[in-house]
């Protein structure tokens, strides 16, 4: 009688973790799309005619900015839209403004996205990262030049 207990026990205990685990996928899948979808609307909103959604990745720094700072995102944007400029130009141009909120914090971005509610659940773009990265390697620089330290030699 023992052994069958336990079999029924792993069983039920079997069943309980696919379900937390399907659970789980499906939360991921649904605010994936859920984001998605907004990102797809912002972008849309802004002026892009036509946005492929599997393309999404490339606008969530625009997206990141319209939430950190709306005024210099629709400033940004603004501007673009009467010099003419199509939407890939403003795409690009979105990072600069980004890579300065990030230097604010000591150039952690992704700790500028995990502490905004609507950009938590978003992964930080790589390109952002390396600008970033790029940025606090050259503010190392010149505050390395500036005291005097000479910096490190190149490994090659």
């Amino acid at each position: 009688m023992g052994a069958a207990s336990g079999r029924t026990e792993l069983t039920v205990q079997l069943m309980t973790t696919r379900h937390e685990k399907l659970t789980r996928v499906l939360v991921v899948v649904v605010c994936g799309l859920q984001v998605t979808n907004q990102v797809f609307r912002y972008a849309s909103k802004v002026g892009a005619s036509y946005i492929n959604k599997p393309k999404m990745r490339h606008y969530v720094h625009c997206y990141a900015l319209h939430c950190l700072d709306q005024e210099a995102s629709d400033a940004l944007r603004r501007a673009y839209k009467a010099r003419g400029e199509n939407v890939g130009a403003w795409r690009q141009a979105c990072y600069a403004p980004l890579v300065d909120i990030a230097a604010g914090h000591g150039f952690d971005v992704d700790a500028v996205f995990a502490a905004h509610p609507r950009l938590a659940i978003w992964y930080v773009p790589t390109r952002l990262r390396q600008l970033c990265h790029q940025a606090r390697s050259a503010h190392d620089a010149a505050a390395a030049s500036a005291n005097g330290v000479m910096p490190p030699p190149p490994m090659f």
